[in-house]
């Protein structure tokens, strides 16, 4: 299986120049030229769309882009921001932890010498 990934992967980024060269056509010649020339009709045709063929999508390409490149970073953003708060978190419970031999991490409070819980600040 690894082998076949490998080899399939390998040929994709063979191709990949053959891609990107653009199309070209030239017209066939028959082997023994002909001394009698005809005169074919010449049919007028217009170049449609974008650059180098292909699909024109008329700049509506760059908005999706722009809200995929919006996720993509508010999905990171909020990744590294959970990062900071866990540990935020982690360094509050640990200072609890030794400055309160009471301290309840699930409740985030200490019991007093009075015998109330109260919030660790």
């Amino acid at each position: 299986m690894r082998v076949l990934k490998t080899t399939t992967i390998a040929l994709l980024v063979a191709s990949l120049p053959l891609s990107i060269l653009p199309a070209s056509a030239a017209p066939l010649m028959s082997a023994a030229p002909t001394s009698k020339v005809t005169s074919l009709p010449i049919e007028q045709v217009q170049h449609r769309g974008g650059r180098g063929g292909g699909h024109f999508h008329g700049g509506r390409g760059g908005a999706g882009a722009l809200i995929g490149g919006l996720a993509v970073g508010a999905l990171i953003g909020g990744a590294i921001a959970a990062g900071q708060a866990n540990q935020a978190a982690q360094e509050h419970q640990a200072y609890c932890a030794q400055r309160y031999r009471s301290y309840d991490p699930a409740s985030d409070t200490f019991m007093a010498r009075d015998g109330m819980r109260y919030p660790c600040q």
